[in-house]
C-alpha cells in the first residue's frame, strides 16, 4: 500500500498551483513572459539573416523583407485560431484604431529589425526601454505636458543607463558618437511605435475578441510591409524558407499570448514583465553569436529598467489618488 504520507502533498502543491494559476495578474504575467520569449526567438533569427549573414560573407535579407514574411507567415499560423471564434472574429467595432495600429506596429517592426541589423541583440534590447521614457520627453515638448520630478529623474536615469552601454564604445574609439546616437534612435523609436500599439490593443480589446484584433492586425500591416520590402527585394534561399516559417509561427504565437495577457492585465501592471527579453536577449547573443554582454551593458540596462519599472509604479499611484474608480 502506498504511503499516503508521501502523496498528499505533492497532490496538495499541485491544487495550490492550479489555484493560484486562477489569479487574473499570474495568468496575465506568464501570457506576457511568453510573448516576450517568442519575439525574443525572432529576435535571433533576425539577428542570423542580417548582421551576422554580413559577418560570415552571406547576402543579409532587408530587414523591410523580414518584417514581411514575418507577418505573412504569422497571419496563416493565426488563421485556425481565428476562424475556430466564426464569423464574429471578421466584425470590428472602431475601424479606424485598426489602421492606426496596423501603422505603428509596421513601422516599429521595420525600425526593430533595422537596429537589430546593425546592433548586438542585447544593445537593442536593452535600447528599447528607453522608449516610453522618451515619449513622456516628446510630451512635455510638443503637447506640454506637465514633467514632474519623478518624470524628470526617470528620464535623466534611463539616458545616464544608455549613456553607460554605449559610451565605453565611445571612450575606446571603437564608434563616433554620431554612429551611436543614430543607432540608438532605431530601437527607441521603434519602442515607441510599440507602446502605440499596445494602448491602441488595450483599447481594440475593450470591445472586441482577441482574435479579431489578432486578425486585422496582420491583413492591414501585410500591404504595408509588402511594400516597403518590395524596393530592397532580395529573393530567399531553399534553406532560409524554413527559418522565415519559424519566425512567423513565433509571431503569432507571441501575438496571441499578448493579447490574451492584455485581456486580464493591465499594461503598466506587465511592464516589468518585458525585462525576460533583456535575459533572452543576452541568452541568445551569447549562445549562438557570441555577444558577450559587457559589464557596461548590464550596469545601463539596470538604470533603464529602474526608470521604467520605478515610473511606472508612481503613474498608477498618482491615476490611484487622482481617480480611484478609473484606477
Amino acid at each position: 500500500m502506498r504511503d499516503m504520507a508521501t502523496t498528499l502533498p505533492s497532490v496538495g502543491l499541485t491544487a495550490s498551483f492550479l489555484s493560484k494559476l486562477r489569479d487574473p495578474a499570474l495568468r496575465g504575467a506568464l501570457f506576457k513572459v511568453c510573448s516576450c520569449l517568442c519575439f525574443s526567438g525572432i529576435n535571433g533569427i533576425v539577428r542570423y539573416f542580417t548582421l551576422n549573414a554580413q559577418e560570415i560573407g552571406n547576402t543579409p535579407i532587408p530587414a523591410t523583407q523580414l518584417a514581411f514574411f514575418e507577418t505573412f507567415f504569422g497571419l496563416l499560423f493565426i488563421l485556425p485560431w481565428v476562424l475556430s471564434s466564426g464569423k464574429s472574429a471578421f466584425k470590428v467595432t472602431t475601424p479606424s484604431l485598426y489602421v492606426a495600429r496596423a501603422f505603428a506596429a509596421s513601422l516599429g517592426i521595420i525600425l526593430w529589425f533595422t537596429a537589430l541589423s546593425k546592433m548586438p541583440i542585447v544593445q537593442v534590447v536593452a535600447f528599447k526601454y528607453c522608449g516610453p521614457l522618451f515619449t513622456i520627453l516628446g510630451a512635455k515638448i510638443f503637447l506640454g505636458e506637465k514633467c514632474g520630478w519623478a518624470r524628470a529623474t526617470a528620464i535623466g536615469t534611463a539616458i545616464f543607463g544608455a549613456l553607460l552601454i554605449t559610451g565605453h564604445e565611445l571612450f575606446d574609439g571603437e564608434a563616433h558618437w554620431t554612429d551611436v546616437g543614430l543607432m540608438a534612435l532605431f530601437p527607441m523609436a521603434a519602442s515607441a511605435c510599440y507602446v502605440a500599439s499596445a494602448v491602441l490593443a488595450k483599447k481594440q480589446v475593450k470591445s472586441d475578441s482577441p482574435q479579431t484584433v489578432c486578425l486585422y492586425l496582420f491583413l492591414l500591416s501585410l500591404p504595408i510591409l509588402g511594400t516597403a520590402a518590395y524596393f530592397q527585394w532580395i529573393p530567399p534561399m531553399g534553406w532560409q524558407w524554413p527559418f522565415l516559417i519559424v519566425m512567423g509561427a513565433l509571431l503569432a504565437a507571441a501575438y496571441v499570448f499578448l493579447q490574451h495577457a492584455y485581456v486580464i492585465a493591465d499594461i503598466t501592471y506587465l511592464v516589468p514583465m518585458s525585462f525576460t527579453r533583456l535575459i533572452a536577449g543576452a541568452a541568445i547573443g551569447t549562445i549562438f553569436f557570441s555577444e558577450w554582454p559587457t559589464i557596461w551593458t548590464w550596469i545601463g540596462s539596470f538604470f533603464i529598467l529602474l526608470a521604467t519599472i520605478s515610473l511606472t509604479k508612481h503613474e498608477v499611484q498618482k491615476l490611484k489618488d487622482r481617480l480611484p474608480e478609473a484606477a
